[in-house]
């Protein structure tokens, strides 16, 4: 039978049609049924938001010197507060020295007029020679100082240190504990 089928001219250019029948319809009918109107069901539009962002990546330059760059996974910019609401967000602060620090944080809001910042959840402040870990935290574009009004703690090689509050002056690379100031010191460890 199966010889019948190769044998016969008329049976197999009928298959061939077929095939190649099959393989316009594929061709022509599937790109349009995709490209066809979907329609959208249960939208919801926020009213508080002017745009909704799935990634964003900032640079702040002063002086032609870049300040820091900051990357959320997302970001909503909100209507009339001068804010964008940032998740997931990675910071890089650089110093006059050209040296550098990384601020991770759960969610931050960023404002879009001073660049002022506030970070909350899991915030964590990495330097070459320190972490710094704490609840919620807040950037001042202007004189370039990170602040903590809660509770941090800051590990060193040598020390680690629990503070009611906190600045650190980023040209300067200097943290001033302040409050109630407890620490674990090493035998290495030397004050400047």
């Amino acid at each position: 039978m199966n010889r019948f089928i190769f044998k016969n001219p008329r049976v197999l250019a009928i298959l061939l049609l077929c095939v190649l029948a099959a393989g316009a319809g594929i061709v022509f009918f599937i790109p349009a049924m995709m490209n066809a109107p979907q329609s959208v069901t249960n939208f919801h539009i926020d009213s508080e938001a002017a745009l909704k962002l799935g990634a964003m990546k900032q640079i702040s330059k002063k002086n032609g010197i870049t300040e820091w760059e900051l990357e959320a996974a997302t970001a909503t910019l909100a209507k009339e507060r001068n804010q964008a609401i940032l998740t997931r967000v990675h910071v890089v602060f650089h110093t006059r020295h050209e040296d550098t620090v990384v601020l991770t944080s759960d969610q931050g809001i960023l404002d879009t007029e001073t660049h002022d910042m506030d970070f909350t959840g899991n915030v964590v402040v990495q330097h070459q020679t320190y972490t710094l870990k704490t609840d919620k935290l807040h950037y001042k574009k202007k004189p370039h100082i990170i602040h903590a009004d809660t509770k941090v703690w800051l590990e060193t090689a040598d020390a680690a240190m629990e503070a009611d509050t906190m600045e650190f002056s980023i040209n300067d690379n200097q943290i001033i504990l302040q409050g109630q100031v407890k620490g674990t010191f090493s035998e290495n460890f030397k004050l400047p």
